[in-house]
């Protein structure tokens, strides 16, 4: 499913107070005003600036309501500063960038030595005019949280909410990333460092299209081409995913030991549910009381998709299968529970996921071919069904024609692809770095969407912070890639 300044901007974030810095923006006499603040997770020792700046929602029309975009940045620490940021991009589409503060103020790679770190809130998400949608519900009913993905009555009252005050076809990704090069020009930056995962990297190669004399380079995890229609592939690309953990588990001589007959717990799992749902019993995390609930088919589905996202709980799939392969749902019941939010109470759902996904994927997915391709798989066409529907009752947005063609740029680019990605996988990269001249591609040996799990993981550490220093590709090893290993499948379940 997930990011730069003059020398003169630098030397103002050192200072104590406000800083106010002007910039040919959407709208009119902005102003990013940033000051010292502190964020959930964040040491205040970390320095983080905030702010925000204002935008029109519709920037043709240079009028009417406007948006404020929220922005943070972390200043570099070292005294040999460079006047390029480097702006992260978060996936989803829909998640808040700033929400991943505390991970990227830790800089584990070693950027923030020399360049400042800068995280804008796409339009929609976080601080950044939110579309959020209540989703499921309500929190003292667990099973309201499992059922369909995208409630079709639930999509239709948040649209009517949300367009009271939005203009929803405004929340493309060609406008968020004019969005990011004002807050660019705000900063005073004359090129910036790019790094977007996910969705994230769809946004930034649009950027590199729209403003390519601004991009001085890119490193890009998990690869989405200009050409995917989402959720076109879902299905036989989780199934890729599944049955190489399951040829993994059976080559790994304690997994195998441990979980001798793995593909048939698979299938016993799906066949069972397709038989009738689960009934699971579970505690109810805020009464304390045990509630039954039933656990359906489609939701055993997407919660194992999900698994397979991340590397570490991709490493707890065989585990999860065999419990349930033996009638046990109660691990797996748990964990579509706080996927969807139920042990928080929080059953919102990122609106922006359908405003761009409904215009930019869903018009030009082939359902009925998806719907042929996913028989034979886990998943089915559980999510073309879901995702068509919310997209007939939410409606679609314009998109520039030359959105979907592919991205030219001369600018060094990383592209970084977990080889058992679910939903991003190798061919991904390899179709996007076709046109990009000065790319170099990794695909990380059992790694998923997230590469989380995996010993090695210093190695794309350094490659990522040596292709932003150098700005070039030219000459890197990538011979410490072949080392990073999966440290084994755990046979119990956390």
């Amino acid at each position: 499913m997930s990011r730069y300044v003059t020398t003169l901007i630098v030397g103002f974030l050192g200072t104590a107070g406000p800083m106010i810095l002007g910039a040919q923006s959407a709208a009119p006499g902005s102003r990013l005003t940033l000051a010292p603040c502190t964020l959930p997770g964040v040491a205040p020792q970390a320095g983080a600036q905030c702010g925000t700046f204002t935008v029109y929602e519709n920037r043709s029309a240079r009028s009417g309501r406007t948006i404020e975009l929220r922005v943070v940045v972390f200043r570099a620490t070292g005294a040999n500063r460079a006047p390029d940021p480097i702006f992260f991009i978060a996936g989803g589409p829909g998640s808040s960038i700033v929400e991943e503060a505390p991970g990227i103020a830790r800089d584990t790679v070693g950027l923030r030595e020399r360049r400042d770190l800068v995280l804008v809130d796409q339009r929609g998400t976080g601080g950044s005019h939110p579309i959020r949608c209540e989703f499921y519900g309500p929190p003292d009913s667990l099973q309201s949280f499992l059922g369909d993905f995208t409630p079709p009555a639930a999509v239709r009252r948040c649209r009517e909410e949300r367009a009271k005050d939005t203009d929803l076809t405004r929340y493309v990704t060609t406008t968020a990333v004019d969005d990011l090069d004002d807050v660019r020009a705000a900063l005073g930056a004359e090129q910036v460092n790019l790094v977007g995962g996910s969705y994230g990297t769809r946004a930034a190669q649009e950027y590199m299209r729209r403003h390519p004399d601004r991009v001085r380079s890119a490193t890009l995890f998990g690869l989405v081409p200009p050409s995917e229609r989402m959720p076109q592939h879902f299905a036989v690309d989780a199934q890729r995913s599944l049955d190489a953990v399951v040829s993994e588990c059976a080559a790994d001589a304690q997994c195998r030991a441990a979980f001798p007959q793995l593909a048939n717990d698979v299938r016993a799992v799906f066949d069972q549910l397709s038989r009738a749902p689960a009934r699971v019993t579970v505690v109810h995390p805020r009464t304390g009381r045990e509630v039954t609930v039933s656990l359906t088919r489609d939701m055993v589905a997407e919660t194992l998709r999900y698994m397979l996202y991340v590397s570490a709980s991709a490493s707890l799939v065989p585990a999860a299968m065999h419990q349930a392969a033996t009638g046990d749902f109660t691990w797996l019941a748990r964990r579509s529970l706080s996927a969807r939010g139920a042990y928080s109470g929080d059953g919102t759902f990122d609106g922006l996921y359908l405003a761009i996904t409904c215009a930019e994927d869903l018009p030009g997915a082939d359902a009925a071919r998806e719907a042929l391709e996913a028989k034979a798989t886990f998943l089915g066409d559980y999510r073309m069904r879901q995702q068509k529907a919310a997209c007939e009752i939410w409606g679609s947005s314009p998109v520039p024609a030359d959105y979907f063609t592919p991205v030219r740029s001369s600018a060094p680019v990383l592209l970084v692809t977990g080889a058992l990605d679910p939903v991003t996988p190798p061919r991904n990269a390899a179709e996007v770095s076709r046109t990009l001249p000065n790319s170099l591609n990794v695909v990380v040996p059992y790694g998923g969407h997230s590469l989380r799990g995996l010993t090695g993981l210093q190695c794309i550490d350094r490659l990522q912070h040596d292709v932003i220093e150098r700005a070039s590709v030219a000459g890197l090893d990538t011979s410490c890639v072949r080392a990073i290993r999966r440290p084994g499948f755990p046979t119990k379940l956390p």
